[in-house]
């Protein structure tokens, strides 16, 4: 949240490859479980500027992506990598 914040990124795509917590978090306001409202107040915590959008993608298409976290979890990693791309590739 912060880096978007400071990116001022608007839009968050956020990916899994989970598909029952994707499906949660896009369906948490006709969840009435426990874990729908908790889901919904974890929600409704954030910034009302931020726009979510929530995506499964599988595990085998994300291989590189969850390398690299775990590999900056592991190492501390908490810099940015500032690249800026033409504004053509962000929509």
């Amino acid at each position: 949240m912060e880096l978007a914040r400071e990116k001022n990124w608007l839009k968050l795509d956020l990916e899994s490859d989970c598909a029952n917590l994707v499906n949660r978090l896009k369906k948490a306001h006709v969840d009435y479980s426990t874990l729908g409202f908790h889901t919904r107040q974890l929600i409704n915590s954030f910034d009302p500027c931020f726009v979510f959008n929530f995506v499964w993608a599988p595990r085998c298409c994300n291989k590189a992506a969850d390398l690299l976290c775990k590999w900056a979890l592991k190492n501390n990693c908490t810099k940015v990598f500032d690249m800026d791309y033409p504004d053509e590739i962000h929509d």
